[in-house]
């Protein structure tokens, strides 16, 4: 086979020495595109690691298994009927072991502190699945050691760590005191080191974890291992129907975590993004001063395409080079992300996490970067290419031509950013899955970036004329650049104004839901008492334990008193929670407000029907009178809908797709758990008085009066949402970073120029002068951008809250978000020019002439 010795040859000769030859722009673009993919590294290992606890419910469980292994999941989380498993069992020959388990991750108190554990209760044979640790011989020759409630056990390790002896207790939360203690250890911390980080407690039996969960006659999944040669998926859905579903080992992953790992990947996209409009504004100049050269290298006879692909060659390089450069820094950056916010957002869901280094950092980071790199330089490239070698010869350097930007930009602006304001509104009244609202919201920003492109030298010939007005001199000189660089300068402008919007855009919405969700019970529920077994959004399914119900009665007396209970329908695409209240009363009239007939909303689920909220009425196509199949412990039923109600108290799933029942049809048909009690008082200071009277139970309970449900609901939506708010305002930083890059190779390559202006008058007071109304005008258009593409992100934030955050989120203006980040733009474009005006006094006319 022949060798294409003569195109390699060519794109060494011809790309590869002008890439070293030009080694300042070069280093300039490599650190471009780093600066990008820094970014996407960084958000990449904070996305994985923040959903990696909540492997340990199918993958990591199952890490040392020999043969395949099928995960039995029920269509009702973590409510598998025993009586299946026990047909499992019988009906399954050509199978080593049928292994249910019952498993959550929760917090557990140990000694006043709490640490995040993974409780799983099942039968020896989990060994098939984890590896061998003794347990048929330990429960036949140990005894568990004294202490109060049930026995658990744990790896030495970490009972080591934790200066955990034998007999201590652990408190769970929605549990009496007195409900567990440690009763044995065990050496092989190994066999758990990928479950939780090995902070894994486990209970004598399923029935024992099933006690303390919640959940008595099911358990969470089970795992069917084949023998070898086998094929029993078949026989296993013949027998659980439609009650469960059949398929590899996965992870059960909370709906805030799977929503925040949407908002990540948009993230991540941004970068991207970032990343190439970075490079391209750093290759466009190093292609406009080699475009004689080039035209040179046609004239000669090299052909179209094989310029064309030698230039996507070199971005392939400039971006391998800038993403491998960028996975140090990627690192650091992820490192920083996992520790500050990874770690708080998974605070009380029971989750540990740590951030690891991995090889497969380096393939990401050099992925993104060529992803960049030959992104970035296609359409330079292609424009070259099309334009013809007699052309680009036609002027020495560089193209002098006024060059201006197509409607293309313009087009494809409005076309998508329509289209995501269409999207959002039908992903508003929940007509579209789950996952396509963080596509929605990166279409916007797509669309905002086209826009910004075609806008940006227009809107510059405006200021540029009041500058013209005082100084037509510098204003001459200004205008000349900006049009015969018109597309590097909107770029650069676009750049700047894509971090700043998502600045603002992610600042103003934690803002507005900080505050609009801690108003919700002071307006809703101001005279009671809202008592759960875990904080707000804390995302753990617990619950308030029977003896613990019976002594919150007895503490409130004759008070009026009502409870919520909870029960979910996973999905990948459409997750539900169904929650349980008393129709009617006053905790669920406040809770749900009914678009229909409020009276016969509240008599229908009296009788056994069911209410939709306007999300799940959309993604079913139902209304009031319909009838609709939905799963259940039992197999999937036929109910009938009472009617749509719109949610106006947050639940702690976060879930908009909210399906409303009695209590008592919670209970029967989705062995729904107790997850919330509320205790009417006569005002708001009876109810804050009465606090310490339930907190004296020590069960673990939160206990939210007006003040506390303000402080908890501002807390734990700063929690998730500080990792967006200050990737923001890293994107942000890495843009001006990007200005800078911009300046500096605007003094490299345009050495010529301006020692060409020098000689014929140009004082270094002028071109300094020139470089500040640069950036100047730069500085304006992307704050004012920015401002109005950050209130564009808002409303789509917005449109999404009822699907991602169970609420409707009141579009609203927030000064300090607008404020920090206009200034924050005027001091990063400060800072890009302030190099280039001290260096523009450095300038050797004459020797850079003569070297010319």
């Amino acid at each position: 086979m022949r060798l294409p010795t003569g195109g390699a040859v060519r794109f060494k000769r011809v790309h590869l020495m002008a890439l070293l030859y030009d080694w300042r722009r070069t280093i300039l673009a490599v650190v471009g595109v780093a600066l990008g993919v820094t970014l996407v590294l960084g958000m990449a290992q904070l996305r994985n690691e923040v959903v990696k606890p909540f492997d340990s419910f199918g993958p990591a469980l199952t890490q040392a298994a020999k043969g395949r292994v099928i995960q039995v999941t029920p269509q009702v989380s973590g409510r598998l009927p025993e009586a299946l498993v026990a047909r499992l069992q019988q009906e399954l020959p050509d199978v080593q072991a049928v292994v249910p388990f019952v498993a959550g991750l929760t917090p557990v108190e140990i000694r006043g502190e709490r640490h995040g554990f993974f409780v799983m209760g099942a039968p020896c044979e989990i060994e098939l699945l984890v590896g061998p640790f003794q347990c048929e011989e330990r429960a036949r020759t140990e005894r568990p050691a004294d202490g109060p409630g049930t026995p658990f056990e744990i790896p030495k390790t970490v009972a080591d760590r934790l200066a955990l002896t034998l007999g201590d207790e652990v408190r769970l939360p929605g549990r009496l005191p007195g409900s567990a203690h440690l009763g044995w250890t065990f050496p092989e911390y190994e066999r758990v080191q990928s479950i939780n980080g090995g902070n894994v407690l486990l209970a004598p039996s399923a029935a024992h974890a099933a006690d303390l969960l919640g959940g008595k006659g099911f358990v969470t999944a089970a795992f069917v291992i084949e023998k070898p040669g086998a094929d029993i998926e078949p026989d296993i859905q013949r027998i659980v129907g439609d009650i469960a579903t059949t398929g590899p080992p996965k992870p059960q992953m909370p709906v805030l975590y799977a929503t925040a790992k949407q908002t990540l990947d948009l993230t991540a996209f941004s970068g991207i993004l970032i990343g190439i409009l970075i490079a391209v504004n750093t290759i466009l100049l190093g292609i406009e001063e080699r475009r004689s050269v080039m035209g040179t290298i046609g004239a000669i006879g090299a052909k179209p395409r094989s310029i064309f692909f030698g230039f996507l060659g070199e971005g392939a390089i400039l971006g391998a080079v800038g993403g491998l450069v960028a996975v140090p820094s990627g690192f650091l950056l992820g490192s920083f992300l996992v520790d500050r916010f990874g770690r708080s957002m998974l605070a009380g869901s029971g989750g540990e996490i740590s951030n690891t280094w991995t090889p497969s950092l380096i393939a990401l980071g050099v992925g993104a970067g060529v992803l960049c790199g030959v992104l970035a330089i296609f359409w330079p490239a292609l424009r070259l290419v099309r334009e013809g070698p007699l052309q680009s010869m036609s002027a020495f350097g560089a193209d002098r031509r006024v060059r201006r930007v197509s409607f293309l930009p313009l087009i494809i602006g409005v076309i998508l950013i329509l289209g995501a304001v269409l999207l959002m509104l039908a992903f508003n009244r929940g007509q579209v899955p789950l996952k396509v609202g963080s596509n929605g919201l990166f279409l916007g920003l797509l669309g905002l970036t086209a826009l910004m492109v075609w806008l940006t030298p227009p809107a510059a010939r405006l200021l540029i004329r009041l500058i013209e007005r005082p100084r037509p001199d510098i204003g001459r000189l200004v205008r000349a650049d900006v049009q015969r660089y018109a597309v590097l300068f909107a770029t650069t402008v676009a750049v700047l104004t894509v971090g700043t919007s998502l600045a603002i855009g992610s600042q103003s919405v934690q803002l507005l839901a900080a505050d609009q969700l801690g108003a919700q019970k002071a307006q809703r529920l101001p005279d009671a008492l809202v008592i759960a077994p875990q904080a707000l959004l804390d995302q753990r399914q617990t619950q308030i334990a029977p003896n613990v119900y019976a002594a919150i009665r007895e503490i409130a007396g004759r008070r009026e008193i009502d409870s919520r209970w909870r029960a979910l329908i996973p999905s990948a695409s459409d997750p539900r929670v169904v929650l349980g209240v008393t129709p009617g009363s006053w905790y669920a009239t406040q809770f749900a407000a009914p678009t229909n007939n409020a009276a016969a909303f509240w008599r229908g689920l009296s009788a056994g029907e069911v209410a939709l909220s306007t999300v799940a009425a959309g993604r079913l196509g139902a209304t009031a009178g319909d009838t609709i199949e939905l799963p259940s412990v039992a197999g999937h039923h036929k109910y009938r809908v009472a009617g749509v109600f719109e949610p106006k108290i947050i639940n702690d799933s976060t879930l908009g797709d909210i399906v409303l029942v009695s209590e008592k049809l919670a209970q029967s048909d989705w062995a729904a758990v107790r997850e919330q009690v509320v205790v009417r008082y006569q005002s708001a200071a009876e109810a804050s008085a009465h606090r310490s009277d339930f907190l004296a139970l020590g069960a673990g309970l939160s206990l939210y009066d007006d003040d506390g449900w303000n402080d908890a609901g501002k807390s734990a939506i700063t929690r998730f949402f500080a990792p967006f708010t200050v990737s923001g305002y890293v994107m942000m930083f890495t843009a001006g970073i990007s200005v800078l890059n911009v300046f500096l190779l605007g003094l490299v390559q345009r050495r010529r120029e301006r020692a060409v202006l020098r000689a014929i008058g140009t004082t270094t007071r002028r071109e300094q002068a020139v470089v500040i109304a640069q950036g100047l005008v730069l500085a304006v258009l992307a704050a004012g951008f920015a401002v109005l593409g950050g209130l564009g992100l808002i409303y789509l934030q917005a449109l999404a809250s009822p699907v991602f955050y169970g609420f409707q989120l009141s579009w609203g203006v927030t000064a300090y978000p607008l404020v920090v980040g206009t200034l924050g733009v005027a001091a990063l474009v400060a800072a890009a020019i302030a190099y280039p005006v001290l260096q523009a006094s450095r300038l050797e006319t004459s020797e850079v002439l003569q070297s010319d």
